[in-house]
């Protein structure tokens, strides 16, 4: 009996310590970490506001004819006000307010143009100006088909902007290019009819093609059209031939003979 109980009291007291051993090293443990969500990401930057064209169109009081789509205006305003002001001043037959937005060359074309009574003449027969705007080569572009009478006359510019105004450069016009303005990319149709154009430029206008006859005679033919006549032989004793690493007679200078 007494075995018995000391086997339970050894048991009992062997059960303490090691609970008191777990608890301890639950104790030593170090706390867990907690874990840090990441940083949101930074907001997408906004997307440049623009002003409708409607309201542009109001604001600056532009002619109705001008009909420029919201999905082909520039993306800021600063080209969309230039573009609306300068075809707004084709609608209106307005030469003072369209000269100072041409280039220097543009603009004397323009003076001849109502010196002759062209611009007037053309502009007061326009019912509807269509505009598109987009880039090439890193340059803005407004294209343009006027409607004139019953015709169509589409015209490219290059353009920059600067104070609600802006400098036009016409860009040259194809043959036929109004045919050829096809998909949804005009300008970029535009710009490749003119490179084609240059290409065709640079071609010669014919090529000639010269008939070639050999005149080299040898030394047989030589020898039999004159045989009186010996080729003086060359050092080493060979005729018409030089041994290999016999000096060169010097060349004769120009203009002077030997004595």
């Amino acid at each position: 009996m007494t075995l018995l109980k000391n086997s339970l009291t050894l048991a009992v007291a062997a059960g303490a310590l090691l609970a008191g051993g777990l608890v301890g090293c639950a104790e030593d443990a170090p706390p867990p970490v907690a874990k840090v969500a990441p940083p949101p990401p930074p907001p997408e930057p906004e997307a440049p506001k623009v002003t409708p064209i409607k309201e542009l169109m109001a604001r600056y009081d532009i002619d109705g004819r001008v009909n420029l789509p919201e999905e082909r205006a520039p993306d800021n305003d600063a080209d969309r006000i230039a573009v609306l002001k300068f075809f707004d001043a084709f609608a209106r037959g307005n030469a003072d307010a369209l000269k100072p937005m041409l280039s220097g060359p543009d603009a004397v074309l323009l003076d001849g143009m109502v010196s002759r009574g062209e611009f007037s003449k053309a502009t007061g027969a326009t019912t509807r100006i269509d505009v598109r705007c987009g880039k090439e080569d890193g340059n803005a572009c407004a294209l343009a088909v006027f409607h004139v009478a019953e015709a169509f006359e589409p015209q490219l510019w290059q353009f920059t902007s600067r104070d609600e105004s802006g400098e036009f450069e016409a860009v040259a016009a194809p043959p036929k290019i109004m045919e050829k303005l096809t998909g949804d990319d005009w300008i970029g149709v535009w710009y490749k009819e003119v490179r084609a154009e240059l290409a065709k430029a640079d071609e010669p206008d014919e090529v000639i093609t010269l008939a070639q006859s050999d005149f080299t005679e040898t030394e047989s033919e030589s020898a039999a059209a004159d045989p009186g006549v010996e080729t003086p032989s060359a050092p080493g004793g060979m005729k018409g031939k030089r041994t290999p690493g016999a000096p060169i007679d010097a060349p004769k200078a120009p203009g002077f003979g030997t004595k």
